[in-house]
């Protein structure tokens, strides 16, 4: 248990304030939303605090109530003005991925504290609203242990769950519980981007231009390819010094021949060695914003390496939404009021998966040719029309194609492919392999057109892992929708990254070896050796260990139609856990329930709440009735009021 709880009014700031008096370190905890910065920003400017000198500590980079976006900040008020002290660039907005900068930034502005100010200094700390998942757990351990807290104060709304319960109660410091506003919500993403920007635009308006060659520093972080020049333009960027402090920090304008000209902010007089840019810059728009990941065709011999989405041919109606997870593609080929299907493309691999087969319209019937597996969540016909397309498509010689369903999978399809005449063909039927998902095993069937059908022994499944390859793994979960609707969560082999500057300094050529390698590392035969090219041989753990970057694969979770009942939540939630990407079934409105409840699909607030509580990064909503056809923004105005720290995905849509 924690050392003590209690509670108080979140309308009676100042008798909070007067009982914050006896404590030093103190972290406010809640969501995106709830009020939690108004409630910092309330007591810092409150005599009782101020008598004791206040500072605030500011740790959200994406949507900070003042400062500078891309940073965490340190403040104190003079006078009725909030004057920034000091701050440390993170140059990005993304605070759960980039957890352990963040803190270590945070660390360096303590200690700028623990210099300048005398012990009686309170200190108010605002993190992120990361509240939930593994995310939300580790920043709240290691921001309590890091920063020395002695408080905690849980913003949360009455009755609703109080976040990260079990984590609060191990930890041994005081927790006072505040409910929150009936008033706080959270803004609009659009608000988001034009606070953000507009705090940006503030800061650089005191900047100078200034041009650095790229090679004279080291470029920290997860710089955009050189031969991607424009991706540069607008990217944040920070100069750092020795210790990793911010010297100063600006915007790139321009890369043109290996020199960098950006508008930079003055800031300390420590020389930089070094630059730092992620993630966060502008869009077309302006808009300040996490930007998407570029990637440049690699070539082995003389065949390229596809880094490219998958082809989508130009068709009417709702256009495709796509998420890029780094080893694959992923598109919801009919966009979101189309007939469910989601393509899964491989980039290195002519490989692909298909999400239940809806309207394959867009898709060409070479992409059919290198579908391995069919994951099929149940057998109404918005989620099956497309199989004709697909048998047409697979005639020839091709290797059998698996297919996943629920119960009466096999006897489906074979009655489907019974129902055609195959008189023509010979041998050269499309092979499917069939497996039937019960909660324990797989039902398993061999079928070919004018071939008998052979029944395969049953596989156990454990875990709901239901598929295994080389590069990913797939687990189930069946879910009720009336008849049995099956979810699905598809997991990416790790990502091994090697490092070139390790290969220049080691002196070093890349060559097959690295692939030698790469391979021992996903097998886990760490203890292998592996010829060099400099004629020297290397034990693959500790070449990894100084060559490579290795990082969990992605994860990519499909769930369609469901009735919004407290076990489908559940089972969803645990299935999408921590995914990159949640492809979720959004049928209705919440102004439409009592449709959606009569025809077992879910609501807008339904889907946001899975993804929320599983710790999503991007939710991509489909399957829109079409009733929202012409009022697609009454969706997405719902969806985005309550995504909180979850992007959304979908078409672009009018700002």
């Amino acid at each position: 248990m924690s050392l003590g709880e209690q509670r108080f009014n979140s309308d009676r700031a100042d008798v909070l304030a007067t009982h914050l008096t006896r404590y030093r370190r103190i972290l406010l905890l809640g969501e995106i939303g709830i009020g939690k910065s108004t409630l910092a920003l309330k007591l810092l400017r409150h005599p009782t605090m101020q008598a004791g000198h206040c500072q605030l500590l500011e740790l959200d980079p994406g949507t900070p109530p003042f400062g500078v976006p891309g940073t965490v900040s340190l403040a104190c008020l003079s006078g009725n003005e909030l004057i920034r002290q000091d701050c440390q660039a993170l140059c990005t907005f993304d605070a759960a991925r980039f957890r352990l900068p963040l803190i270590l930034a945070a660390r360096r502005l303590i200690a700028i504290t623990e210099k300048n100010s005398d012990r009686n200094t309170i200190l108010l700390i605002d993190p992120p609203g990361v509240v939930r998942g593994v995310g939300g757990a580790e920043m709240l351990m290691a921001l309590t242990e890091t920063l020395m807290v002695d408080v905690i104060i849980v913003l949360h709304r009455e009755k609703s769950p109080i976040p990260l319960a079990r984590e609060l109660a191990a930890l041994k410091v005081a927790v006072i519980h505040l409910p929150a506003s009936p008033a706080a919500k959270a803004c609009t993403r659009l608000e988001q981007l034009k606070h953000r920007t507009r705090l940006w635009d503030h800061f650089l308006s005191d900047g100078i231009e200034e041009t650095l060659v790229l090679d004279q520093l080291p470029i920290l972080g997860t710089p955009p390819p050189r031969e991607a020049q424009k991706a540069w333009t607008g990217r944040q960027a920070a100069l750092l010094d020795a210790t990793g402090e911010t010297v100063r920090m600006g915007e790139v304008l321009q890369l043109n021949k290996g020199k960098l000209t950006l508008r930079m902010v003055a800031g300390k007089t420590a020389e930089p060695v070094s630059m730092l840019i992620r993630d966060a810059g502008r869009n077309p728009m302006g808009k300040l914003e996490t930007m998407k990941r570029v990637d440049i065709p690699l070539t082995v011999g003389r065949e390229p390496v596809e880094m490219t989405p998958p082809f989508i041919l130009p068709k009417a109606g709702s256009p495709p939404v796509s998420s890029n997870l780094g080893q694959a593609w992923a598109s919801l080929v009919g966009g979101v009021f189309g007939d469910p299907l989601v393509h899964v493309r491989f980039r290195r691999l002519k490989q692909s998966l298909l999400f239940d087969l809806g309207d394959p319209v867009r898709l060409a019937a070479k992409m059919a040719h290198q579908v391995e597996a069919i994951f099929l969540s149940h057998a109404h016909l918005d989620h099956i029309a497309g199989f004709t397309w697909f048998l047409r498509s697979r005639l020839g010689p091709f290797a059998p194609c698996r297919i996943f369903g629920p119960l009466e999978t096999i006897r489906r399809i074979e009655s489907f492919l019974s129902g055609i005449t195959w008189d023509r063909i010979d041998d050269k039927g499309p092979i499917f392999e069939v497996y039937e998902i019960d909660r324990t095993s797989l039902r398993h069937a061999r079928l070919q057109p004018g071939r008998k059908r052979v029944d395969l022994p049953e596989i156990p499944i454990a875990n709901g892992i239901i598929h295994t390859e080389n590069s990913f793994t797939v687990k189930a979960a069946i879910c009720d929708h009336g008849i049995p609707s099956v979810a699905y969560a598809l997991l990416f082999q790790r990502e091994i990254n090697v490092r070139k500057e390790r290969l220049t300094a080691a002196d070093l050529s890349p060559g097959p070896w690295l692939g030698t390698l790469k391979q021992y590392i996903y097998n886990d035969t760490l203890e292998a050796e592996i010829k060099l090219p400099n004629g020297r041989t290397g034990i693959a753990g500790e070449l990894a260990d100084d060559l490579t970057i290795i990082r969990p694969g992605k994860k990519l979770t499909y769930a369609a139609d469901m009735a919004d009942t407290p076990d489908n939540r559940k089972k969803v939630t645990e299935l999408a856990r921590s995914s990159h990407t949640f492809f979720c079934e959004t049928a209705f409105a919440m102004a439409d329930k009592d449709k959606a409840d009569a025809t077992q699909h879910l609501t807008t607030l339904a889907a946001v709440h899975i993804a929320r509580d599983a710790g999503v990064e991007r939710l991509i909503p489909f399957h829109f009735s079409k009733r929202y056809e012409h009022d697609i923004l009454q969706i997405y105005n719902e969806i985005l009021a309550a995504a909180g720290p979850v992007q959304v995905l979908g078409p672009r849509l009018p700002d």
